[in-house]
């Protein structure tokens, strides 16, 4: 008791006046008021208690008492209010002089605290998942240099100046052949266009003089770009090879295959080939685009097509969906190609017209051809003849090794005035354009050999590899060379 009675001593001390420094603003000023009230009602309360409880008279004068009571009034300090657990500020932060207020206040202002906090850590959280939306829409408008792959430019559109040539070519207004050109106006379709451009320059002026000669459709000057980009030694998986994609079953009468070589790898004797074919196709169904697409699915074919669907051209089987696969895509992508390379003026796609441009004034090349049917290694031909073998092996390519065919006649490919004095030249070197073979029976000699064939026996070991002195085997097969 005597504790209680020394509290408004301890309360009214100079020491205390520091906890009034803890607030600030409002704070102070309510802190002040409740503090002012909390301290004149404790010494109202412990005179009371000294009086009515303990029996000890209060010092106070009653006058004293009234006088505060008074002041507590005028000064609004008994307003319920100010003790109230809902009173907050929401932008303050929650009271920390817990240690001063009754049990249920500090129970109330401690769950306002943590609700503060959490509201303050809500707010914190909010605001950075904003800042990361906006960054990554940041982000994705400033593209990284070296992470991002390279944006390719937009496709371009025609320039409205260069007026459109006309091919007379139906069906590029269908969404499948549109799509074609949009991809050719694509910087991966220009760059495709510019390499089969470039890959046709040794052979697309033969191709055309020869489509003006069987009066085709200029645009067939495209078709092996559909076929094969310009390739001569395309292969396809159904086994189609060359430039103008011949099966083995359709090969004849031009073209000829062996072990040695291949004829549908030859670009000028396939163009002959594919001419051929293209105008009989033509004759069967009077129609070139039926022709262009009876040359990739068969004649045969297409003619079951046609009798299960009369009275339709190519379109009408087109749009009914009966062409299946490649035949589908056929003739889209074939005009596609021919009005992207035509109009690349129009199209504003320099680098295509560039590439086509290769052959202008171009003429077609002539060439010497020298009749062998012996086996002649690329590299003797090319000491005879004075060419290249690279060269020889760009002229000849349906050549299957880097040799003529032993044995069998074949017409190799050399550039204009070449094959002169190359017999010549192999003769000396024991080598000769023909040759026969002879197998060695009981009782025979190098001289007597070459004394049957017209030569020396230095041109028959040379022609083998052997020594005059060598012993031969019954069996042997030996090289005759034959000098014209």
């Amino acid at each position: 008791m005597y504790a209680l009675l020394e509290l408004p001593i301890i309360y009214g001390s100079g020491d205390c006046l520091f906890m009034f420094f803890l607030f600030q603003g409002n704070r102070f000023r309510r802190g002040l008021r409740k503090f002012i009230a909390f301290s004149l009602s404790l010494v109202i309360s412990l005179a009371a208690f000294s009086e009515d409880v303990a029996g000890v008279s209060s010092d106070m004068d009653p006058g004293m008492l009234a006088d505060i009571e008074a002041v507590i009034r005028e000064l609004g300090l008994d307003d319920p209010l100010l003790d109230s657990p809902e009173e907050s500020v929401a932008d303050e932060e929650p009271d920390l002089g817990l240690d001063n207020l009754h049990e249920n206040e500090r129970e109330i202002l401690e769950k306002k605290e943590v609700m503060a906090v959490q509201e303050s850590e809500g707010r914190k959280i909010e605001e950075r998942k904003n800042e990361v939306q906006e960054n990554a829409g940041l982000e994705k408008d400033v593209p990284k240099v070296v992470e991002t792959p390279f944006v390719p430019e937009e496709k371009p559109e025609p320039d409205g100046k260069s007026k459109k040539i006309d091919l007379g070519l139906t069906g590029l207004d269908k969404d499948l052949t549109q799509k074609y050109i949009n991809d050719f106006l694509g910087l991966e379709g220009k760059k495709y266009l510019v390499k089969c451009l470039e890959n046709s320059v040794p052979y697309r002026p033969y191709i055309i003089q020869k489509i003006k000669e069987n009066n085709l459709p200029l645009y067939l000057q495209y078709l092996p770009i559909v076929e094969s980009n310009y390739k001569v030694t395309a292969k396809s998986r159904s086994g189609a090879t060359g430039m103008w994609q011949f099966m083995e079953n359709s090969m004849a009468p031009l073209l000829k295959k062996s072990k040695w070589h291949d004829d549908r790898r030859d670009p000028w004797k396939s163009t002959d080939a594919a001419m051929l074919k293209l105008k009989l196709n033509y004759t069967m169904f009077d129609d070139w685009y039926l022709a262009v697409v009876a040359y990739n699915c068969g004649a045969g074919a297409l003619q079951r097509i046609m009798k299960e669907n009369p009275g339709l051209d190519f379109w009408g089987l087109w749009d009914k969906g009966v062409l299946k696969g490649e035949a589908m895509h056929y003739i889209p992508k074939l005009i596609a190609v021919a009005d992207v390379v035509e109009n690349a003026d129009y199209y504003g796609l320099p680098e295509v017209k560039k590439a086509a441009a290769l052959i202008d004034g171009k003429e077609v090349e002539e060439f010497d051809y020298l009749t062998t049917k012996a086996m002649l290694t690329f590299s003797q031909l090319s000491q005879a003849s004075g060419v290249s073998v690279s060269k020889i092996k760009e002229l000849n390519p349906a050549l299957l090794s880097d040799c003529t065919p032993l044995g069998v006649s074949y017409d190799l490919r050399l550039p204009k005035g070449k094959s002169v004095g190359v017999a010549d030249k192999l003769k000396k070197k024991g080598l000769a354009l023909d040759s026969t073979v002879h197998k060695v029976e009981k009782g025979e000699s190098l001289w007597g050999i070459s004394r049957k064939y017209g030569i020396t026996v230095d041109d028959l070991c040379r022609a083998n590899g052997i020594k005059e002195s060598s012993i031969l085997s019954i069996g042997t097969k030996l090289v005759i060379p034959i000098y014209k």
